[in-house]
């Protein structure tokens, strides 16, 4: 699981980072910042929670970060875009290398959060409202 966290961390050099430059003389270097960074912070969250114990927050980091993933997927679809019809721009290795990171890290974190969810004791048996059993908390 660390690997995920770190890979999520790396995630932000493709997309958001090429959106980020392309915002700052718009917006400013903070909220810039802001807006390209959280997505990919919500899904470093859900990803530190997929080694918790499921509960109700746990839960909510975990959907979150996959609504971030999928945002952080616009961006380097976003990226990948200008990027394959010739936009030509500094350090452009590192903007394909973050979209590849991001890419693998997006299937592994699906993968990994369906997995957890679907565990016992995970989302999946908390909307089960039809089971005889208790859910655990």
């Amino acid at each position: 699981m660390a690997v995920l966290k770190i890979a999520a961390l790396f995630s932000y050099c493709g997309g958001p980072l090429f959106i980020g430059e392309l915002l700052k003389p718009h917006i400013g270097v903070k909220p810039t910042f802001l807006v390209t960074f959280l997505p990919v912070g919500v899904m470093v969250l859900g990803a530190l929670c997929l080694d918790d114990a499921r509960n109700r927050w746990s839960n909510a980091a975990v959907w979150a970060g996959r609504q971030g993933l999928y945002i952080v997927l616009g961006m380097h679809l976003y990226a990948l875009w200008y990027l394959v019809n010739g936009i030509r721009v500094p350090d452009q290795s590192l903007y394909y290398f973050g979209i590849a990171v991001g890419a693998v890290w997006s299937i592994a974190y699906l993968h990994a959060a369906r997995r957890w969810m679907s565990s016992p004791g995970g989302l999946s048996l908390a909307r089960d409202h039809d089971s005889t059993n208790p859910t655990p908390q």
